[in-house]
């Protein structure tokens, strides 16, 4: 039995490394995620996130944000340099922030808006590019843990 079984698990052992391989550059981050994005697969979006120190509630948000952005018309993206010193801390309002990656750039995807016979509106979504030593993966600003306040017991 273990014998009619091992070639499925080396089989599907070499396919979950495969998949869980990140994208060597930029390019092919973006790649991936239009692939996704046109197959309206938001497994395959998930692992191109980089999840740490990302909150549940954050997490949900960032899923049905992504899921709303599903079935929209790409019509043209870019990379824009990126302020990498001012996103490894950051202010909004009295909260701290920091991207739980290095970012290298900014991903923009440029969206068709128009239903129908109305004029044409555009919008875009920008994602932080942040590099890691296993490859590119979109960065989240998460809070700064070293502006969280303590608790005194």
């Amino acid at each position: 039995m273990l014998k009619k079984l091992l070639p499925l698990l080396i089989a599907v052992s070499c396919l979950s490394a495969t998949a869980s391989e990140l994208p060597n550059s930029k390019e092919a981050l973006l790649e991936q995620f239009l692939e996704a994005h046109e197959a309206k697969n938001y497994s395959d979006v998930k692992p191109l996130i980089n999840w740490d120190g990302v909150r549940k509630y954050k997490a949900k948000m960032i899923r049905v944000y992504t899921r709303n952005n599903f079935g929209r018309k790409v019509i043209k993206t870019e990379f824009e340099e990126a302020d990498t010193e001012f996103l490894k801390s950051f202010k909004v309002g009295q909260k701290k922030y920091q991207s739980n990656l290095p970012v290298t750039h900014l991903m923009r995807i440029y969206f068709e808006d128009t239903v129908g016979d109305e004029e044409p509106e555009f919008g875009s979504v920008v994602y932080l590019v942040g590099k890691k030593t296993e490859g590119y993966q979109i960065a989240i600003a998460i809070n700064d843990p070293a502006s969280a306040p303590s608790i005194a017991h």
